[in-house]
């Protein structure tokens, strides 16, 4: 049976990909991943994500009201009562900032991510030759995986050499769930007891966290 969570187990840092039927189509056919946007929590109870224009904290409940079902990534070692503090910090700065979701970096996804690995030695290269900057973590816009990502580069989980590699804006909501700088699969949250995880579901066999950890 599939690891059900439940919203107050949820901690800082954890990361929530969302899956939902009826809504992003077109990402899901780019991405090859059911999952179709991205949020994280920053504190109990509550999450932070961009979604229409600008950049929220909302109850993670909300989010679960919006879409099918919540995925939950869990990384144990990374987030201490520091970086929690400076993701706080961070999302509060995105939101005062009013930055914008990023619909040009939506539509044009494929193209950089396709340029982006092409480039990727030549980049590194001049990275440590002092001849290119890492991505930076505070922009004016994303789309939501990209602000997910740029949370980790902006309280130091994904260092600045790092950053180069895992370019906020080449990431998908599914690529978040295939490296573990972002988390384990944890379970799953879902709007109500009788809910069924579809069977097509990537991580329906997914051993969660809590059991690789026991072993």
């Amino acid at each position: 049976m599939p690891h059900i969570l439940k919203i107050d187990s949820i901690t800082p840092g954890d990361v929530l990909l969302c899956r939902c039927a009826s809504c992003g189509s077109d990402i899901s056919r780019v991405t090859k991943s059911k999952y179709t946007h991205a949020a994280i929590c920053v504190r109990p109870g509550y999450m932070a994500e961009i979604s229409g224009r600008s950049v929220k904290e909302t109850t993670i409940k909300n989010l679960l009201e919006t879409y099918d079902h919540i995925a939950v990534l869990h990384q144990p070692d990374f987030w201490s009562k520091s970086t929690v503090s400076r993701l706080q910090s961070f999302v509060a700065t995105a939101i005062e900032r009013k930055a914008k979701f990023n619909y040009e970096g939506l539509r044009n996804f494929v193209e950089q991510k396709a340029i982006h690995q092409e480039n990727l030695t030549t980049k590194l290269h001049e990275f440590f030759e002092n001849r290119h900057s890492s991505p930076a973590a505070k922009r004016d816009s994303y789309f939501c995986s990209e602000f997910v990502a740029a949370a980790h580069v902006a309280v130091g989980i994904i260092e600045p050499s790092a950053a180069v590699v895992y370019d906020p804006s080449i990431l998908a909501p599914g690529d978040l769930a295939q490296d573990y700088t972002f988390g384990i699969f944890a379970g799953y949250l879902i709007p109500y007891p009788e809910y069924r995880i579809p069977d097509d579901d990537e991580f329906r066999m997914t051993t969660p966290c809590h059991e690789i950890f026991r072993t």
